[in-house]
């Protein structure tokens, strides 16, 4: 679906690049996260994936299409869907039923299939009775959803998330969480974060360290490796940090961010009520 080859990213008069010899392959239906410290390159990759910043070096490929060619940009981007980190940074309209509808008149849609698919979405993403709100003044959470529906309405088939809940509370990133859960197994997603205890409920991680892709795999292995100024900026998941204080105490075998292992380990009544 998405081929990274061995991409480099460099700007003139930047001694250091903003990415190096970065390569993987993000399949239809993969849940991934991308970690990384601040200034690690992590919003330069994901740029790259939709064509909004082009590599030094290397290619990227969607469904086929290389972005660095002009022609394909297009095709690319109704591909992948990318969510800022600020969800005002991406609204362009004065309603959320024509922020949601911009992007479909850009794909130059018929207007019933305008109406019908942005009436869907307002029921989708819980924003009925929104539809003429101004984006600027509803809450972090309504932001959030609204951003996810105009990315959505257009048809991508990868979802990447640029911290997209770090401006959320608890109750709107579980809201948000349960509405990206709904969307069609087939969609993928990259979600870049900063926090390793997110980053563990992705079956597969990837990790970016000054520009370098360092890590890409499970969680349980791409933590066991991860060197100390690396955990320095991003933390260890708490289950993984107390698997590993049952490892110490000869309890367990390695460490783990599996939590019915660890309960299990530890003797910690479970969920049902029994030993987990």
């Amino acid at each position: 679906m998405i081929e990274v080859e061995r991409v480099s990213v460099e700007l003139p008069g930047n001694g250091k690049p903003l990415l190096t010899d970065v390569s993987f392959h993000l399949r239809a239906g993969e849940r991934v996260a991308l970690l990384g410290g601040n200034g690690s390159g992590k919003t330069t990759l994901a740029r790259l994936l939709i064509g909004a910043q082009l590599p030094t070096r290397g290619k990227v490929v969607v469904h086929g299409f290389d972005t660095s060619d002009p022609a394909s940009r297009f095709e690319v981007r109704r591909r992948v869907g990318l969510l800022f980190q600020d969800p005002d940074n991406q609204f362009v309209s004065t309603t959320v039923e024509r922020e949601i509808a911009f992007g479909l008149e850009n794909l130059n849609e018929t207007t019933p299939r305008m109406r019908a698919a942005v009436n869907k979405a307002l029921d989708d993403f819980d924003l009925r009775g929104k539809e003429h709100s101004p984006p600027h003044e509803m809450s972090g959470g309504e932001k959030a959803r609204l951003a996810m529906a105009c990315v959505w309405v257009m048809g991508p088939s990868t979802l990447v998330l640029d911290e997209t809940d770090s401006l959320l509370d608890l109750r709107s990133t579980e809201r948000l969480w349960r509405q990206i859960d709904d969307l069609p197994a087939d969609t993928a997603l990259l979600r870049v974060t900063t926090d390793a205890e997110l980053a563990a409920s992705s079956p597969r991680v990837l990790v970016l360290h000054e520009g370098c892709l360092v890590a890409d795999g499970l969680p349980d292995a791409v933590f066991a490796h991860l060197a100390p100024e690396i955990v320095a900026r991003v933390g260890l998941p708490l289950v993984w940090r107390l698997s590993a204080a049952l490892v110490r105490a000869g309890r367990m075998h390695r460490p783990t961010v599996e939590l019915d292992d660890v309960l299990a380990a530890s003797g910690i009544p479970g969920p049902e009520g029994g030993a987990a």
